[in-house]
């Protein structure tokens, strides 16, 4: 299988990419917008291995050990009460430490780092329903920022330009549980083909959050991933390009879970810490890993006691934040 797979993963949900190509997995919590004027800019760093590749059967093989630093850079501000705009920038660094077979699997698994911008992301959000229950639509484009090589282990990403549209639903939890919340969203991704292939896909994630202190929230997060054409790994090694492109159109899916906890330093400033983990595949890589990021708002009126009366998911600058991206 190849490091396009990890890339497919990467972009995974992506309002984006996911995000860009989120997963998907940029922040969850995006049923929330933010108030007019008020906003949010987050860097986010990732650390992502991967020991195991899984086949179209799911089954895991060792195909060599990647090692992946990646930086997710992203915007978010809102344009009304309603509409809220964002973007991200993705930068990686990948190296293939393992060589299996006579050859290495393409030009960048060299054994060193090859670092260089990926994806970028641009998204609109909008508020359909906002009361106890919270209904936004959105629809994002994602475009690789230049031509980068898309074959190897080591190779930053799939180089594919995307359409994203799906909806985030939010509901609090205050009457069951104080100082918690819900989140879901799911997204279809308009993918460009490969060599007439069908790589358009579906995404889904979920997320329980909850105040364990006015400053400390904690969060429990889930993706998941289908892709609806592709090759499939290693039965289709006979197609006459299979090398040149499986990287890029791979038939990933997979499902994934992780954890996290978000800390306010100051009105304005969060910290946040991620770890996720692939927990079944098929034509996939099966990565691992944590992020951690820190997060300023420009937001009206903030204060981290009052929880639910500032619309705290929408305020969680952490929340699981560029996880998609593994």
């Amino acid at each position: 299988m190849s490091a396009k797979s990890i890339a497919a993963s990467i972009i995974v949900c992506l309002a984006a990419l996911c995000l860009h190509l989120a997963l998907p997995i940029t922040g969850c919590a995006q049923a929330w917008l933010p108030r007019q004027g008020d906003g949010r800019v987050t860097l986010t760093y990732q650390n992502l291995h991967v020991r195991y590749h899984r086949n179209y059967l799911g089954q895991k093989t060792d195909q060599g050990p990647i090692r992946t630093h990646t930086s997710l850079m992203s915007f978010e501000y809102g344009l009304t009460n309603n509409l809220a705009i964002d973007a991200d920038l993705v930068h990686v660094a990948s190296k293939f430490e393992g060589f299996v077979g006579p050859v290495p699997h393409g030009p960048a698994d060299t054994g060193a780092y090859h670092p260089t911008f990926q994806d970028s992301r641009i998204a609109l959000r909008y508020n359909a329903l906002n009361r106890s229950f919270v209904l936004t639509p959105y629809i994002a484009v994602a475009f690789p920022t230049h031509d980068y090589e898309t074959r190897g282990h080591s190779a930053a990403g799939r180089a594919l330009r995307e359409l994203h549209m799906g909806v985030n639903v939010g509901r609090d939890l205050e009457a069951a549980l104080p100082g918690s919340y819900v989140h879901g969203r799911y997204s279809y991704a308009v993918v460009e083909r490969v060599e007439g292939l069908n790589l358009n896909r579906s995404n889904a994630e979920g997320e329980f959050g909850y105040l364990a202190t006015p400053r400390l929230s904690l969060r429990f997060l889930a993706g998941w991933q289908r892709t609806h054409g592709g090759l499939e790994i290693p039965i289709d090694s006979n197609h006459p390009h299979f090398h040149d492109i499986h990287d890029q159109s791979t038939r990933a899916n997979f499902v994934r879970l992780g954890g996290g906890a978000t800390f306010s330093v100051t009105r304005s400033l969060d910290l946040h810490l991620d770890y996720i983990r692939t927990v079944a595949g098929r034509n996939t890589h099966a990565p691992r890993g944590i992020a951690v990021g820190i997060s300023w708002r420009f937001s009206r009126g903030y204060s981290p006691g009052k929880f639910f009366a500032q619309n705290l998911p929408g305020r969680l600058s952490g929340v699981g934040q560029g996880m998609n991206r593994l």
